[in-house]
């Protein structure tokens, strides 16, 4: 029997969140507290208070929701829950690395923080668009017409994320457009991420990384890239390097701790997003939220 902590990515922040924890639980108040004294914006404000639209600005929303799920993380910790596996949803790899002892808060939290602004450089230059219906071999095929898209995401079987530029996005809602049983959403970013268009913010973000003192790793942490427990810091650096313009095979991760002994995954994060992804993922262990 093993546990697995899964911390979400971007798209979970709202305002207010962290709000019940912060009243109620010391340790938490002191996560944000420790992050107010770090950020170069009040991101205690900006938590509790918003607005959406600036809390979903790259730049903002990574160090917001990396704090919010380590405020989460000290929570299952009074609750008594250890992980024997970690992994997080693309920006929520960080916060597993910080959950398995690779950093420390702080420096995860300047990390994110330049990953966020690295990222939201990028901005305008393309979008994403979710494909529900078609597993990744079904969906390749479609993505030859418009060779500046790839699959971002591996969500989960048969839902899908792809990024690359606006025409080309267009191309793929067009070529989908009324096949039955298939869904094309654009989704609300500003850019392309997960893809090669964030070849700047890569190199912006490799001499931070590489710099960065990375511990051996407590327990055993799943990489987006892989899809594969890392097997030293090194190998997890690397692989966060990559993850800037890889893809997050997520059902690829679940699968891999669910077969590795994993029967109590736990959602450390606002929302429950990751929680219903499981429940569409043949075979993975139930995942509950906090």
């Amino acid at each position: 029997m093993a546990t697995g902590f899964l911390f979400p990515g971007q798209g979970s922040q709202e305002p207010g969140m962290g709000k019940q924890l912060y009243d109620e639980l010391s340790e938490a108040r002191d996560i944000l507290d420790r992050a107010a004294e770090v950020m170069d914006f009040d991101i205690k404000d900006m938590m509790f208070e918003g607005p959406a639209e600036t809390m979903s600005d790259t730049q903002y929303a990574q160090p917001l929701i990396y704090t919010c799920s380590a405020m989460y993380l000290a929570k299952a910790q009074s609750l008594g829950l250890k992980a024997d596996y970690t992994a997080g949803h693309s920006l929520g790899e960080y916060s597993a690395l910080y959950a398995a002892g690779v950093f420390s808060f702080e420096d995860g939290l300047k990390l994110v923080r330049k990953r966020g602004q690295a990222m939201s450089r990028q901005n305008g230059r393309g979008t994403m668009a979710a494909v529900m219906g078609l597993t990744e071999e079904e969906l390749l095929p479609v993505l030859e017409d418009a060779n500046d898209v790839v699959i971002a995401n591996l969500n989960t079987p048969k839902q899908l994320v792809v990024s690359g530029s606006v025409d080309g996005i267009a191309k793929i809602e067009s070529a989908l457009d009324g096949r039955e049983g298939i869904i094309v959403k654009r989704l609300s970013v500003s850019a392309a991420f997960h893809s090669p268009q964030m070849a700047d913010a890569a190199k912006t973000m490799t001499p931070l990384l590489e710099d960065t003192v990375f511990n051996e790793p407590v327990c055993r942490v799943v990489s987006n890239v892989t899809g594969n427990a890392a097997e030293n810091a090194a190998e997890i650096k690397k692989n966060l390097i990559a993850q800037i313009t890889g893809q997050v095979r997520w059902y690829d991760s679940i699968l891999y701790m669910t077969s590795a002994g994993v029967d109590a995954f736990y959602e450390i994060g606002n929302g429950k997003v990751l929680r219903g992804m499981n429940r569409r993922i043949d075979g993975a262990a139930k995942c509950e939220s906090l």
